[in-house]
């Protein structure tokens, strides 16, 4: 999933190259033409906007989610800054997961429970 910004053939067969199987939520540019063979993802997508909508295709993509990532993004890099400590790879993976189950407990703690009336 990826902003407007990432819009292209380029990133979709760079992402494609590394795993084939991805699904690419990526709005494309309101001007957006299908490509010449059509079948791409990117081509269904622009499809899809152009009969159902963009607010319909965010329903369908789950696009609309997008906002959750955003703000779990900002929470993290409040409670544990923009840069990562340590310096070397492995140890990056290991603060990585640390805070991140971190940042995990401290929501569930602060959490609501919610009961549908």
């Amino acid at each position: 999933m990826g902003d407007g910004a990432y819009d292209g053939e380029p990133v979709s067969q760079a992402v494609l190259d590394k795993q084939p199987d991805a699904q690419l939520v990526i709005p494309p540019h309101k001007k957006a033409v299908v490509s010449s063979t059509g079948d791409t993802q990117r081509d269904q997508h622009i499809q899809t906007i152009a009969q159902q909508g963009r607010i319909a295709w965010q329903q369908k993509t789950g696009y609309n989610l997008r906002n959750h990532v955003e703000l779990a993004m900002q929470r993290y890099k409040r409670i544990f800054g923009n840069t990562m400590k340590a310096s070397a790879l492995p140890q990056q993976k290991t603060e990585a997961w640390i805070s991140t189950s971190a940042l995990n407990r401290m929501t569930n703690l602060g959490m609501p429970v919610s009961v549908k009336i």
